[in-house]
């Protein structure tokens, strides 16, 4: 993973000329400006992908200005925050979280620096579709349906603020209710609102929960309803880690047909005393 960062950052800020280093291979006698990748913690505990880790770049810079500092943290932004890359066969995307600390001068190293913080998810959810009729494609088609221009198919989107990414992803399934018909199982379905701004994020909860309160169910792709329950929103939760919307709907499952077999031999007695054959004929006893 380390190293497919540092192709990021090699690819697409062309003034470090490939100088992305480890913290023991940096020095005094560097060339600048440079970066230096330290690779983090890895958080097993993320609740929507298969782990998470922790990454700083802190770009140095001779010491003239801390607005070269600046120039070049933008850019590193740029370069690495909503990217996706693959690397040994597992989807990650990376989100910038903030500087990890304040301006720095290195004196040791003669230089200037700022550390950025990203978090670099492993995208177990990618595909959080199950099989048809699926209560999570059904939630990503109306919200296709209603919102043309958000991104809804993880494989593919770049969530922007003037194009949200909307993510929908299964939480649990409970058996509530077994008929001679249908199984009725209510499902808990988290929502993920993933834009840059928070306050695109929040217009974007609050505009997604009052449609949902309204429409209060959908259609399944066997023409099945997905009956919503409850509706719940919290602004504050973690657009990548829980999701900020919170549903319970309740979907039925169709019982088995039974297996009939045919009658080939019936007797009867009494007064009469006759067979009746899967042939048509009659027989007498």
């Amino acid at each position: 993973m380390r190293e497919a960062i540092r192709q990021l950052l090699v690819n697409n800020i062309p003034e470090i000329r490939g100088r992305v280093y480890e913290p023991h291979v940096a020095g005094l006698n560097t060339p600048k400006p440079y970066l230096v990748l330290r690779e983090g913690i890895q958080d097993p505990e993320a609740d929507w992908a298969a782990f998470s880790t922790i990454v700083e770049v802190w770009p140095y810079v001779k010491r003239t200005t801390f607005q070269q500092v600046d120039s070049l943290a933008n850019a590193i932004i740029n370069a690495l925050h909503r990217g996706r890359f693959s690397h040994a066969g597992e989807e990650y995307l990376v989100d910038y979280m903030g500087s990890a600390g304040p301006d720095f001068v290195d004196e040791e190293w003669d230089a200037i620096t700022r550390g950025l913080g990203f978090r670099v998810f492993a995208l177990g959810w990618l595909n959080g579709l199950t099989h048809a009729p699926d209560p999570v494609a059904a939630l990503q088609k109306w919200t296709k349906d209603t919102w043309p221009e958000v991104h809804t198919d993880p494989a593919t989107w770049s969530p922007a603020d003037i194009t949200p990414g909307i993510y929908w992803r299964m939480i649990r399934l409970i058996p509530t209710e077994i008929t001679a018909a249908v199984n009725w199982i209510e499902a808990q379905i988290n929502g993920h609102i993933l834009a840059p701004s928070a306050a695109i994020r929040l217009n974007w909860v609050r505009k997604v929960t009052e449609e949902l309160t309204k429409q209060r169910g959908f259609k399944m792709s066997d023409g099945g309803p997905l009956e919503l329950l409850r509706v719940m929103a919290d602004s504050e939760a973690d657009p990548m880690r829980r999701g900020q919307i919170q549903l319970t709907a309740r979907f039925g499952v169709l019982q088995s047909r039974a297996q009939y077999f045919i009658l080939r031999r019936a007797a009867a007695s009494g007064d009469i005393n006759m067979e009746v054959r899967t042939d048509g004929q009659k027989g007498t006893g």
